[in-house]
């Protein structure tokens, strides 16, 4: 089992006047802390117009302040989202962060979690599928040439160019597709890519698409993979809290669940999960769960550092590769995720370092 921490820089008001420098100032000193105690990947998204929610429209700067003031931790896009971004673009922030990083970067993509977001590019959220595809043609066709041929297509007329700076992995950064619907593990098999799932979707849930993933990835043609090198991974965020008091951190992690699923007075909700249902029907099925059922169904990871291992371990029954824990969600504060986190690194971690993995990992096709 590998161990992740992931952040949307999330701010819930009401405001200081000085609370996004603080968030972000807050999210260094928690990558860092991470880093020294263990944890194998920082993860970030993408977000747009997210207000509250997701404060982190540029993801590329804040990883590129971390690759001056970590040397290990893995630094992963979680995800980029091809549709609103230029795929020349985008290969050339990856390209430099993996210079600036030595090779840390993991490389996740998605289309927008919601039509809202990418709109506001104008962009027609039904044609998310094809530039998406078209872009991620010429995003890895800029990694493997060193002169890039050009690319014609239906929303791309791109000439012939030198893309640069050039990759130090090779022949790419790991790719990852970002999951919230489990028909999703299967297309992301199909593709030769790693799954960042969500624990929305409980441990019973998930198992069989897992299960599936496993399945496909291993029989699929290469042919039809994404890039050039197999990422057979499957990863899931979860809101967590840590704490001595085992009470105390699974109630602070039940009530950080809550909130960052729509149970809260942000104004984004009413469009923030139009691909999952709507907020009525994410809201309601974790107010359907007690704070209890809430940890038996591992939809968030809460307690003490005990109970948090036992949630993980069955986590990993079910197939899952790396926990990735979301500390910094609802009103959690920044103090509490230091403090979660000195845990999980002192007394979680640990744990899992000598279990042998039973998977592939990733395969040159």
């Amino acid at each position: 089992m590998k161990f992740g921490l992931m952040t949307q820089i999330q701010m819930p008001r009401p405001w200081t006047e000085h609370a996004e420098r603080d968030a972000y100032r807050n999210m260094l000193d928690q990558v860092i802390a991470a880093e020294d105690l263990g944890f194998d990947y920082f993860w970030i998204t993408e977000q747009h117009f997210f207000y509250e929610i997701g404060h982190s429209p540029c993801p590329d700067m804040l990883l590129a302040a971390l690759t001056q003031r970590t040397s290990r931790i893995r630094l992963g896009f979680a995800v980029v989202i091809v549709t609103v971004n230029h795929p020349f673009h985008v290969a050339e922030r990856i390209a430099t962060l993996d210079v600036l990083s030595n090779g840390r970067v993991e490389f996740g993509i998605g289309r927008g979690s919601t039509p809202y977001m990418v709109e506001g590019f104008g962009v027609d959220p039904a044609d998310g599928r094809a530039i998406a595809a078209e872009a991620m043609t010429v995003i890895m066709k800029a990694f493997e040439d060193e002169h890039f041929p050009g690319f014609k297509g239906e929303f791309f007329d791109l000439p012939a160019r030198h893309v640069v700076p050039r990759l130090v992995q090779r022949p790419h950064p790991p790719l990852w597709i970002a999951a919230s619907n489990l028909a999703t593990y299967e297309h992301a098999a199909r593709q030769g890519v790693g799954v960042i799932g969500v624990t929305r979707n409980s441990i019973d849930e998930t198992r069989a698409a897992i299960r599936t993933y496993r399945e496909v990835i291993r029989s699929a043609d290469p042919a039809g993979f994404l890039g050039k090198a197999a990422n057979e991974h499957v990863g899931a965020f979860a809101i967590t809290y840590c704490h001595k008091d085992d009470r105390i951190g699974r109630d602070v992690a039940c009530a950080a669940a809550r909130w960052y699923n729509g149970d809260n007075q942000a104004l984004i909700n009413p469009v923030r999960f139009a691909t999952a249902g709507g907020v009525e029907q994410v809201v309601g099925k974790f107010r359907s769960r007690s704070n209890e059922q809430l940890i038996e169904d591992g939809m968030a990871i809460g307690g003490n550092p005990d109970t948090i291992c036992r949630q993980v371990e069955k986590w990993a029954e079910a197939g899952l590769d790396q926990m990735i824990f979301v500390l910094q969600a609802g009103r959690t504060t920044h103090d509490q995720v230091m403090q979660a986190l000195e845990l999980i690194g002192e007394q979680v971690i640990p744990r899992f370092a000598e279990r042998p993995s039973v998977l592939p990992g990733r395969q040159a096709v």
